[in-house]
C-alpha cells in the first residue's frame, strides 16, 4: 500500500493539479480520506516548495466528537509544521434559516470557508479529499434523482480553483495506507445513518448490488463514467456551435435564441446550451437543474405560445416570444420613481435618461432615432415630471391619435417581451404619460408650430 503516495504524486502531476501555484489549501475534516490526503500533500508540497495551509471547519453537529476532530487535525499540523486555520459554524442553524438540508448547508459553509481563505492567496488551489468511492456514490445518486450527461460525468478532478487529488484512490486502499503509515484519523458516526441518501447508497445499496449483480460494481460505474465523460466533451463542442448559430442577442440581463434553429439540435445539446447560458447569470456555482424543468422547456420550444414561460432556477426564467426563446432574470426593477429636473441626466442599472432645454431655433427633429424625442416644455410645467416602471392599466394617447390606448397593447404591437417590459421607463407629467421611452410619444405633449421652448429627451438602454 506504500505505492499510494507514489500514485498520488503521479495523479497530481498528470492532471497538472498543482501546476503554476504557490499555495494549496487543504480541506481536512479529520476523517481517513482527508488525513491521508494531508499526509500525501505534505510530502508533495515539501518536494515542490508549495505552501500548504490546512483548513478545518467545525460544523458543531457532533458535539465533543467534533471538538476532538479539530484537536486531532490541529495537533497533526503542529507536529508537521503546517499552517492551520479553523472556523466554527452552526450548520444546523444555517440549514434551518435557509431551508436547506444539513448536508447541503454544511457543503456550502465548507466551500465558502475555503474560498474566503483562498482570496488571501492569489492563484491558490483548494484540495478536497473526494475518492473513487465518492465518485461511484455520486453517479448513482444522480441517476436515481434524475440527471443528464453533465451529471453523469460525476465529480470533476478539477473545477475552477478546486482540485480532487485523491479521486483515483479506493476507500479500502486509503484505510490500509493510513494504518500502515500510522496516520491518525477519526470516524464520523453519522456516516452510518442510512436515513441520509448517500449513506443509504454507500452502506446498503452498493453492497447489495455487488452481492446480487456485479462484485465489480465500482469498476463498472467508473468505466461508465469515462464513457459519459467523452460523450459530454462531444456534447459541449456541439453546444458551443449551437449557441453561436442560435444567438439573436445577448446582454447582462437576457439572452435570446432563435427557436427554429435551436429545435434542430438533440435534447442533450439544448440542455447544455441552457447550462452555458445560466453560467452567464451565476458567477458562483448554480443549483442542479431538475430534468422535469428541462422537459417543460422543450415543450415550450415545440408547442408553447408567445408569452409562455418556464422557471429554471431562482430568478431565472425562460420565455417564448414568437420565434425567440429568451432566458433572463425577471427581478422587479431595482428602481421606483425618479423625479426629473429639466437639464439633468439620470442612470439606473437598466438605462440612462438625459434632458436638455432648447430654444425653438435650436430644434432639429430626429425622426430616425427612436430614443430621442422632443416635447413642448410649456405642457410640462403643470405637474411634477417623473420616470417610473410600467404598471397595469397605464394608457397613453399616441402621437397622431385622438384616442387613448393601453400601454400593454402597445407593448404587444411592438413585440416587447415580458422581461423587457419591466425595464422600459415611463415618463409622466402628473397623472399623464408623456413618453413610453424609446417607443411612443403622447400626442398631447408634441412640439407644435407655436412652441417656444422644447425639452429634448434622450433615452438609452444599458443592458
Amino acid at each position: 500500500m506504500a505505492s499510494l503516495d507514489k500514485d498520488f504524486t503521479e495523479f497530481v502531476s498528470r492532471h497538472g493539479l498543482l501546476q503554476a501555484t504557490g499555495t494549496v489549501i487543504a480541506g481536512v475534516s479529520g476523517g481517513v480520506d482527508s488525513m491521508v490526503m494531508l499526509h500525501c500533500l505534505l510530502n508533495y508540497c515539501r518536494e515542490n516548495k508549495i505552501e500548504l495551509i490546512v483548513a478545518h471547519l467545525n460544523h458543531r453537529i457532533r458535539g465533543s466528537a467534533a471538538e476532538q476532530d479539530e484537536i486531532l487535525v490541529q495537533e497533526y499540523c503542529r507536529l508537521n509544521h503546517c499552517k492551520f486555520i479553523s472556523k466554527s459554524v452552526n450548520v444546523a442553524e444555517v440549514a434551518r434559516k435557509q431551508d436547506l438540508s444539513v448536508e447541503m448547508a454544511g457543503r456550502a459553509a465548507r466551500y465558502q470557508f475555503f474560498q474566503d481563505i483562498s482570496k488571501n492567496y492569489p492563484g491558490s488551489r483548494i484540495a478536497t479529499a473526494h475518492t473513487a468511492d465518492d465518485q461511484v456514490e455520486t453517479i448513482l445518486y444522480r441517476i436515481f434523482k434524475g440527471t443528464g450527461l453533465n451529471g453523469l460525468v460525476g465529480i470533476r478532478i478539477r473545477r475552477d480553483n478546486i482540485i480532487r487529488p485523491l479521486l483515483f484512490a479506493r476507500k479500502s486502499e486509503i484505510y490500509d495506507f493510513a494504518r500502515s503509515n500510522r496516520i491518525p484519523f477519526s470516524e464520523d458516526y453519522t456516516n452510518r445513518d442510512t436515513s441520509l441518501p448517500r449513506n443509504f447508497i454507500r452502506n446498503f445499496l452498493i453492497p447489495n448490488l455487488k452481492s446480487a449483480i456485479n462484485p465489480s460494481l465500482e469498476k463498472a460505474i467508473l468505466h461508465l463514467r469515462e464513457t459519459f465523460f467523452d460523450l459530454h466533451r462531444l456534447n459541449q463542442s456541439l453546444a458551443e456551435d449551437a449557441l453561436k448559430n442560435c444567438l439573436i442577442r445577448q446582454s447582462a440581463l437576457e439572452i435570446a435564441l432563435d427557436i427554429s434553429q435551436l429545435k434542430r439540435y438533440f435534447k442533450t445539446v439544448i440542455f447544455e446550451v441552457v447550462l452555458r447560458i445560466l453560467k452567464n447569470f451565476h458567477q458562483e456555482e448554480f443549483p442542479a437543474i431538475d430534468y422535469n424543468i428541462m422537459t417543460n422547456l422543450l415543450t415550450l420550444l415545440e408547442s408553447g405560445r408567445t408569452g409562455g414561460r418556464q422557471k429554471i432556477t431562482g430568478d431565472i426564467y425562460a420565455f417564448r416570444n414568437r420565434n425567440e426563446l429568451i432566458i433572463g432574470k425577471i427581478n422587479p426593477p431595482a428602481w421606483n420613481k425618479i423625479s426629473i429636473t429639466p437639464g439633468k441626466s439620470y442612470q439606473t442599472d437598466y438605462f440612462s435618461f438625459a434632458t436638455e432645454l432648447l430654444d425653438c431655433t435650436e430644434f432639429k427633429p430626429d425622426k430616425v432615432n427612436a430614443n430621442l424625442e422632443y416635447v413642448d416644455f410649456s405642457k410640462l410645467s403643470r405637474a411634477p415630471l417623473r420616470l417610473r416602471p410600467w404598471k397595469k392599466g397605464d394608457r397613453i394617447i399616441p402621437l397622431g391619435s385622438s384616442h387613448s390606448r393601453k400601454v400593454s397593447d402597445i407593448f404587444i404591437d411592438q413585440k416587447i417581451p415580458l422581461l423587457k417590459k419591466n425595464r422600459i421607463p415611463i415618463l409622466t407629467c402628473g397623472d399623464s404619460i408623456v413618453w413610453i421611452c424609446g417607443i411612443k410619444l403622447a400626442d398631447t405633449f408634441k412640439v407644435k408650430p407655436h412652441t417656444t421652448r422644447i425639452l429634448k429627451l434622450n433615452y438609452k438602454e444599458l443592458n
